[in-house]
């Protein structure tokens, strides 16, 4: 679910054209575009698309669309549910974009009427209260297997604990701190490395984990969130020693890597993800020695 708006600029002649790193470092926002994984991948844009997100305050993510800009059409939304801090950015955002294009008409696809953006930032409250009552519907939903959300800088698998508080919450201040704690920690998101064998087209997951550097892994080799529905039948991960430009000698089962770790007491970063702290290159080649054993 999402509140859609659709930005059209009414002058016919000499239209301005947004541009969004100007656009961004003028509201004080970051931006990006995602990859296949749902993770950002910083000030990168994708035709003229991207997703903005207030680093004091990071959320969901506002998704911007300009790939009908030569048009005068702008569209930007956010995720239902989001922070309160995200809907006033979004309304920021949406009056910065309203004092560049000059006269604009805004029309909301979902709610099928005209926004001002005074009318935005009036209605923050009110929008807050919808996303609140967003989250408690989404949490209370039992048919879900798992309860994940995809933020501004990368998926989130809620934990039970944080399904079961925000299913109940009277605001939504621990959802809005929880979002910016988890996206505002100095750590690598994996990804994994996806092929296919030419003749039994199986499809193996590659995973890499380098030395001094805080690192979130799934805790499954398949636990990454992608829409292709792609069936994993093996994982892996191999360890590189970034500061020597090298790769340690060995290509290791994912599920045996995860245990290994276990027994040192990771953390668990989310309900599918856990966090590795970061390790020296000594540690990696011991790990690495233990998984051949």
């Amino acid at each position: 679910m999402a509140f859609t708006l659709q930005i059209k600029q009414k002058k016919h002649f000499g239209q301005n054209v947004l541009d969004i790193p100007s656009l961004a470092q003028a509201c004080g926002f970051k931006y990006g575009s995602d990859n296949e994984f749902y993770i950002l991948q910083e000030e990168e844009l994708q035709n003229n698309t991207a997703i903005l997100y207030n680093p004091d305050r990071i959320g969901r993510g506002i998704y911007f669309d300009g790939r009908k800009a030569h048009e005068g059409v702008y569209v930007v939304s956010y995720n239902i549910p989001t922070t309160r801090a995200e809907i006033a950015d979004f309304a920021r955002l949406v009056q910065e974009i309203e004092r560049r294009l000059g006269k604009v008409e805004m029309y909301c696809v979902e709610e099928e009427r005209t926004f001002t953006g005074r009318e935005l930032e009036q209605g923050i409250d009110s929008f807050a209260a919808f996303g609140l009552e967003s989250l408690h519907q989404f949490c209370g939903n039992k048919e879900y297997k798992s309860h994940i959300l995809s933020l501004a800088l990368w998926p989130y698998t809620l934990p039970a604990e944080k399904v079961l508080l925000w299913e109940n919450c009277t605001e939504l201040s621990d959802f809005e701190q929880t979002l910016h704690n988890l996206q505002s920690m100095d750590v690598y998101y994996a990804k994994p490395r996806l092929l296919q064998k030419n003749d039994t087209k199986e499809i193996g997951a590659f995973y890499a984990l380098t030395e001094e550097c805080a690192s979130v892994f799934p805790i499954r080799a398949d636990g990454f969130l992608n829409l292709d529905g792609l069936k994993i039948d093996e994982g892996f991960v191999q360890f590189v020693i970034y500061s020597e430009q090298r790769t340690l000698e060995g290509l290791f089962p994912y599920e045996r890597f995860i245990e290994e770790l276990t027994k040192r007491g990771i953390e668990q970063f989310d309900a599918d993800h856990v966090l590795i702290p970061p390790m020296s290159k000594e540690e990696l080649v011991i790990l690495a020695d233990r998984l051949k054993s």
